[in-house]
């Protein structure tokens, strides 16, 4: 999906603001004096030029009153570092008109600022990835059936919804998948209360309650494996737009048939019906250091990656707007602890560790594989971009403050 050509600036949001707890300061030893803003630049990008942090851009950004739009940055734009009182700052000087925005929406073309990062990276996950909860999956309408009894559906076919409710003709409605449930799940032994907990992703489809499969579930979670199934946390139900259908009947006996009038990939029975996401994103939001400090935020998602993800690829992470999370923060990710065996001096036929193993084990510590910036937030989970890093970013990976 193109880009739109225009975004929407909210003239009153683009102004930066001190962090409270302002962080040191450190530039980049390879720092220029000066800077000629570029077209494709980020203002991430932009940032690490000058800083050895660039989540603390807000820190030193001098804005010149004198210049409309001070807290904007566009193509041409020269960047100066100077000095103020003995701390340095980032000033800009502009030699190109730019056009005055009173406090409401103004159209600017794609020409125009500098976005904090690249939108086109990340505008599949703003539109298309959506984080449920259980009474969300338990509401919503579903293909139950697509005309001539096919398997699948593609464009301009007609799929049966169950239990679309107040649907009109001609509404149009977003096609969704069910992809992975997010969960903490706890690590002590099954019949122990737990103190800690990891992350798993499993996948997930919406069906009864009273399958043989499931009333045999719900049995061994409440009489067998009970204290376990009570300390499982569900974080959320992923799902992912595929499609957009049209109301082109609504029937009586709670079927309502739809056409599809754009596919992403095949439509199936047990795929669900939502309202289409309204895009609503400032891509001029403001970078800044994270300040949830849970011990076991986790990445729990890659996009398009089996073994680790690198710069500008997507992640999923496991706390969100209900945790304190919110768009802009910046993160640092890190490989989790090893223990490993001390081969040197405890080889497998060491006598002295055979009936005591545990001596012969070592810690390695964790490992800063890089930097990630959320972009988008749920209840409990949160979508991130890896802005930069030295190592592969991977599944289960810790999250922490930069």
């Amino acid at each position: 999906m193109m880009f739109k050509k225009q975004h929407l600036i909210i003239a009153l949001l683009l102004g930066f603001a001190f962090s409270a707890l302002a962080q040191e300061v450190e530039l980049n030893p390879s720092h220029p004096d000066t800077y000629v803003v570029q077209k494709g630049d980020t203002l991430w990008d932009i940032s690490a030029v000058f800083l050895k942090s660039p989540w603390l851009w807000p820190e030193i950004w001098h804005a010149n009153p004198q210049i409309e739009n001070p807290h904007l940055i566009y193509p041409g734009d020269q960047i100066n570092l100077v000095y103020l009182n003995g701390k340095p700052a980032l000033t800009v000087n502009r030699s190109h008109p730019t056009v005055k925005l009173s406090p409401q929406v103004r159209a600017v073309d794609n020409n125009s600022a500098v976005e904090t990062i690249p939108l086109k990276d990340i505008e599949p996950f703003l539109r298309k990835l959506r984080i449920l909860n259980k009474e969300d999956i338990d509401l919503a309408p579903y293909v139950v059936a697509a005309e001539e009894d096919r398997n699948v559906s593609a464009t301009s076919d007609l799929i049966y919804i169950r239990n679309l409710k107040n649907a009109r003709q001609g509404d149009r409605l977003a096609i969704v998948r069910p992809t992975v449930i997010y969960r903490e799940i706890p690590t002590d032994y099954p019949w122990e209360t737990s103190d800690t907990h990891a992350i798993e992703s499993v996948e997930w489809q919406k069906s009864s309650d009273y399958t043989t499969s499931a009333v045999l579930s719900r049995f061994w979670k409440k009489y067998i494996d009970r204290t376990y199934w009570e300390n499982v946390k569900v974080l959320g139900y992923e799902v992912a737009d595929t499609g957009v259908a049209e109301v082109v009947r609504v029937g009586t006996d709670d079927i309502t048939t739809v056409q599809v009038i754009e596919a992403t990939t095949e439509v199936k029975k047990g795929d669900l019906i939502l309202p289409i996401d309204q895009f609503n994103f400032d891509p001029y939001f403001q970078p800044k250091a994270a300040e949830v400090n849970d011990e076991n935020i986790r990445i729990v998602a890659l996009n398009n990656a089996l073994f680790g993800s690198g710069r500008r690829q997507i992640v999923a992470i496991s706390n969100g707007s209900s945790q304190g999370v919110s768009v802009g923060d910046v993160f640092s990710v890190h490989s989790p602890e090893r223990v490993i065996r001390d081969e040197v001096m405890h080889p497998k036929n060491d006598l002295k560790t055979l009936l005591k193993p545990s001596k012969a084990k070592v810690t390695l510590p964790m490992e800063y594989a890089g930097h990630i910036m959320v972009f988008k937030t749920f209840d409990n989970i949160s979508y991130a971009i890896i802005t930069d890093g030295n190592r592969p970013v991977k599944m289960y990976d810790y999250v922490k403050l930069p």
